[in-house]
């Protein structure tokens, strides 16, 4: 049937197939894993060194949580009403009732607190009672957080503002 050549030939042709499959299959798809996997490596040891870094800060942003849970119970014993706490803190900072307008914005329930939200609008600021205002209702002692502000000159005279506040106001969860 084949002579002693061919037979040859076959053999060293099919070896030279089961060569090439052998390394298309199984070889060269171990190298690409192994190098994916390297990479993957890279980029895990880089993760958990960011983790690591940021562990102090982490620390830090949990006891800062964990103090203001505390005032956030404290504050819910006083019979005032979040409005009138507001009101209150912003007189603190020297500013008059009559230039002051507060609306609710609504509830929000998270994970650990109830926000109230309001929106506070003051009228006729200088720079520096803006800055009060906002310093008083961000106080560590104080259960509120300053959720976005807005400054705008008045028209009028420019030395004074319009401050318009979303302040939400913490409370425990029901």
């Amino acid at each position: 049937m084949f002579r002693d050549r061919e037979k040859r030939i076959l053999v060293f042709g099919g070896a030279a197939a089961a060569v090439i499959l052998v390394l298309t299959f199984l070889v060269l798809p171990g190298f690409s894993r192994m190098k994916s996997n390297a990479r993957a490596t890279a980029a895990a040891e880089s993760d958990l060194a960011e983790v690591r870094r940021a562990r102090p800060e982490l620390d830090r942003i949990q006891g800062e949580a964990l103090r203001r849970a505390g005032l956030v119970q404290s504050a819910a014993n006083s019979k005032e009403s979040p409005v009138s706490q507001l009101t209150s803190a912003i007189q603190a900072a020297g500013i008059p009732q009559s230039a002051v307008s507060v609306k609710s914005g609504g509830a929000k329930d998270g994970e650990f607190f109830r926000e109230e939200s309001f929106d506070v609008r003051m009228e006729n600021l200088t720079y520096l009672e803006a800055v009060r205002v906002i310093q008083r209702l961000t106080a560590p002692a104080s259960p509120t957080v300053v959720r976005s502000s807005l400054l705008k000159s008045r028209y009028d005279d420019p030395r004074y503002l319009d401050v318009t506040l979303r302040v939400g106001f913490l409370s425990p969860k029901p």
